[in-house]
């Protein structure tokens, strides 16, 4: 018997690892980054994964988000 996993409770939601550093990603804002770091749970309180991503314009801008909040233009060709 196959079980629906949505109906079971599990949720399929993307990890850190589905997204490599030096990948294209966009945000749910629209804007499109490329991912430079990893980041785990900071402390107890704080359980969530956040991956960092910088932005091209303006330079140096950056944002860390939850991975199940990005979306995958190009993986980074070093993950391949």
């Amino acid at each position: 018997m196959q079980a629906n996993l949505g109906i079971a409770g599990i949720i399929d939601r993307p990890d850190m690892e589905d997204f490599p550093i030096g990948s294209i990603v966009k945000t749910p804002s629209g804007r499109i980054g490329t991912v430079v770091k990893h980041r785990g749970a900071q402390s107890r309180h704080d359980l969530f994964q956040r991956i960092i991503i910088e932005f091209d314009e303006p330079f140096g801008d950056s944002v860390a988000l939850q991975p199940h909040l990005l979306k995958m233009i190009r993986r980074s060709e070093a993950s391949s």
